[in-house]
């Protein structure tokens, strides 16, 4: 029969409890590189660069409420022409790099 002593057991238990914590550690370093990742992909700049007809369409959408919610004619058009400018923009600066 295996029998250890008090000393042994606390020792396994703290062996036991260190590797507890290292993966932990690992583990949350792993889940902040995905965070960090992912954060980077859902960037308003990033995902107009990547999704440009995506971008265009959602800032008709917008354009197009806005307009409707709005009493001035002109509130629609220009909210779709600053959008589209920017899109414009981002993908045009992203080029140039």
């Amino acid at each position: 029969m295996d029998t250890m002593t008090t000393e042994e057991q606390i020792s396994a238990i703290q062996i036991e409890r260190d590797d507890a914590r290292q993966n932990l550690r690992d583990t949350l370093a792993d889940v902040n590189e995905k965070v960090e990742q992912a954060e980077g992909e859902m960037r308003p700049d990033h995902v107009i660069e990547s999704h440009s007809v995506g971008a265009s369409l959602i800032a008709g959408a917008v354009g197009f409420v806005f307009g409707s919610i709005v009493n001035s004619r002109g509130a629609g058009p220009i909210v779709i022409a600053a959008l589209l400018g920017v899109a414009i923009a981002r993908h045009g600066s992203s080029d140039e790099r």
